[in-house]
């Protein structure tokens, strides 16, 4: 599950059918450089931009995505600072049918469905 930071908003995450584990870490710099965001494309040539017409190369979306995935522990040596600086940050809580849990702008979050479930976000 891709972990990623929210924009510059609130969140509000709404679970209306099953479970779902939710993993949150705060936007601290410390933080963010143990996250390992990928880093931003730049444009490779003329001929890259004309072969994908709707790709953003100069400012694409997956900048405040995570290489990390925070529900496996197999990349403890991938991934180092990860473990040594975000983790001992993060909050973890499950979220069950009914529950609403409030996000608040760039804070780092991954999801879990433990079981078949539905949730509704809206950013405001």
């Amino acid at each position: 599950m891709p972990l990623g930071a929210l924009p510059q908003a609130d969140l509000l995450e709404a679970q209306v059918v099953g479970r779902k584990t939710v993993w949150l870490a705060p936007p601290t710099s410390g933080v963010t450089n143990a996250m390992y965001p990928f880093p931003p494309t730049s444009v490779i040539s003329e001929a890259e931009r004309t072969r994908n017409p709707a790709a953003n190369l100069l400012a694409p979306s997956m900048t405040n995505t995570a290489q990390v995935d925070v529900f496996s522990d197999q990349n403890k040596d991938k991934f180092p600072l990860f473990w040594r600086d975000a983790v001992p940050e993060a909050l973890s809580t499950t979220l069950e049918q009914g529950d609403v849990l409030f996000f608040p702008p760039g804070w780092w979050h991954a999801m879990k469905s433990e079981e078949m479930s539905f949730s509704v976000s809206t950013w405001f």
